[in-house]
């Protein structure tokens, strides 16, 4: 079995998003290198989608 990195994994996702139409800002990217990096916890991940999504309405 192949050994794949995390920033291979992420660019992948990122490739496969955008082929489905759909696109990630830098700042995301950013937090899901965090988050996969253990810099950056579960929940505080949430909190700051959340934030982001209120700061949309």
């Amino acid at each position: 079995m192949q050994n794949i990195t995390t920033e291979k994994a992420i660019q992948n996702q990122v490739a496969s998003a955008k082929m489905e139409g759909l696109g990630f800002s830098k700042e995301s990217i950013k937090l899901i290198r965090e988050y996969a990096d253990n810099k950056l916890s579960h929940e505080n991940l949430i909190k700051i989608v959340a934030q982001k999504c209120a700061e949309r309405l």
